[in-house]
């Protein structure tokens, strides 16, 4: 093959591709298996369509889709398709479109409708955010059949406590349950706004605000034991220079005779002075 054939080969591949000159082609992500859980059902058929469409077999391919599909069966959807398999039970499909509605005849939902208006009725956002609450509200939705107002309802039943008090002192008249959902996650992305501003300014103030002794001087950062604390405020009845007083406080020195190993409740000095007056007392 000449090197002019080979440009034109991959200039069509290229072209099936939909991908522009030098773009590369990502990788696919292969869907996940199902088990026959009929919550995951719906989600699991969106997956695959999503798929098949990036493959190239959003059209046709029904063979191909029926064989992938079947490969990702487990548990007890694999086997409900185990008599199919063996040829004990006749397949009932012979496109994608049939295969797929026997997939929800077995796996789907027993009443859709009656189904999903009572997820409605449980759904609560919690501590999830509203995006995520709205997100899941909407799927059931699609199914429950309601009119707007009514999902209205329901939705913002849902809601966490502050947001129900927000819409009503919002005074707002609106029945369209994506206008609400809307609203509710542009004020729920407010208040956390406004809740990390006042507990920044809380730390700053608690952080910024100086610390004094009672005579007025501030306070040393380091950590003393609490009879050194209560020394603090006797400094000037101990009758040395500040600079000194600081020096026995920083190196940790009995504030009474400037030594070591102990502190100055259990100075020598000082009780020798007292004996000593004691001693000479009338």
């Amino acid at each position: 093959m000449t090197s002019t054939q080979k440009e034109g080969e991959t200039s069509q591949k290229r072209e099936g591709t939909g991908l522009s000159i030098g773009t590369r082609k990502p990788k696919i992500r292969e869907p996940s298996t199902f088990d026959g859980d009929r919550d995951n059902l719906r989600g699991w058929l969106a997956q695959l369509s999503v798929y098949f469409e990036i493959l190239g077999w959003e059209e046709e391919h029904d063979d191909d889709k029926i064989k992938y599909t079947t490969c990702l069966l487990r548990g007890d959807a694999m086997k409900w398709y185990t008599s199919y398999a063996e040829k004990v039970q006749a397949k009932n499909w012979t496109t994608w479109e049939e295969y797929q509605n026997e997939l929800r005849q077995q796996f789907g939902p027993v009443n859709a409708r009656d189904e999903a208006r009572a997820k409605m009725r449980k759904l609560k956002q919690g501590q999830s955010s509203m995006t995520d609450y709205w997100n899941d509200f909407r799927l059931i939705a699609s199914t429950a059949q309601m009119d707007g107002a009514t999902m209205s309802e329901f939705l913002i039943a849902g809601m966490k406590k502050e947001l129900q008090q927000a819409w009503i002192l919002a005074e707002l008249d609106q029945d369209d349950v994506e206008a609400i959902a809307l609203w509710a996650i542009k004020k729920e992305a407010r208040m956390e706004t406004l809740k990390y501003n006042k507990n920044s300014g809380e730390e700053s103030t608690k952080i910024d605000k100086p610390v004094r002794n009672q005579n007025g001087t501030f306070k040393n950062n380091t950590t003393y034991e609490p009879m050194d604390l209560d020394a603090t405020n006797r400094g000037p009845r101990l009758n040395i220079p500040r600079n000194e007083y600081q020096r026995r406080m920083t190196q940790g020195l009995c504030l009474r005779c400037g030594k070591t190993r102990h502190r100055i409740q259990n100075c020598n000095e000082g009780k020798r002075g007292i004996a000593q007056l004691q001693r000479w007392s009338p």
